[in-house]
């Protein structure tokens, strides 16, 4: 009897674990050193870590399209704390990562042996969610390489939020590009920690 309630009690804990889990499906613009490609729907897999923090996973990341694509892999934050304001939930990290390889032949992805030769990536990443929908943008510095960036889905479909309050306050600026740059210097549209706008 008392197997058959700890049974019962793994079950359910696996069952609320699965539960936190949330597949995001939209359009993925990358850019590489300022150079965009051709967007592409992809998924984002978001978790709910049993200490409040988040897991994003998108996994079997590609760097451009048709021939010249390059198989990267596995990108995941994890650890990512968030805060929530009528239903959505706003969140940033800085993180030092290794690529793992995605589905099918671990040969075909160039992640890990860019693990091998250079180590740990740092990647940045901000964005907000609700229950429907998904936007963040995330940078990938690679020696040798540059920097990949990535914006997932479109911040108008997640309900805008005035003055995120996130624990670090650094200001992450990326123009309409795609490319992170240190400060706005002229006037256009830019990504300011995830949030859009327009300078005049």
């Amino acid at each position: 009897m008392l197997m058959k309630k700890f049974l019962l009690v793994m079950f359910m804990a696996v069952t609320t674990m699965v539960a936190m889990a949330k597949t995001y499906t939209d359009n993925l613009i990358v850019s590489l050193n300022g150079e965009s490609f051709e967007p592409q729907e992809t998924a984002i897999i978001v978790e709910q870590n049993a200490n409040g923090t988040y897991k994003l996973a998108l996994n079997n990341f590609v760097l451009g399209s048709g021939d010249e694509a390059l198989p990267v892999g596995n990108i995941v934050l994890d650890g990512i704390k968030a805060t929530e304001s009528n239903g959505i939930k706003a969140f940033q990290a800085n993180q030092d990562i290794y690529i793992t390889a995605g589905e099918g032949n671990a040969e075909d992805w160039m992640g890990p042996m860019l693990n091998e030769a250079f180590g740990a990536f740092p990647v940045s990443l901000t964005g907000k969610m609700d229950a429907e929908k998904l936007y963040c943008t995330i940078t990938i510095s690679i020696e040798g390489i540059g920097e990949i960036n990535v914006v997932f889905g479109d911040e108008n479909a997640v309900t805008s939020i005035e003055n995120i309050a996130v624990e670090n306050e650094a200001t992450v600026i990326y123009d309409i590009t795609g490319r992170r740059v240190n400060e706005i210097t002229n006037a256009g549209i830019y990504i300011v920690n995830g949030k859009k706008v327009f300078v005049k």
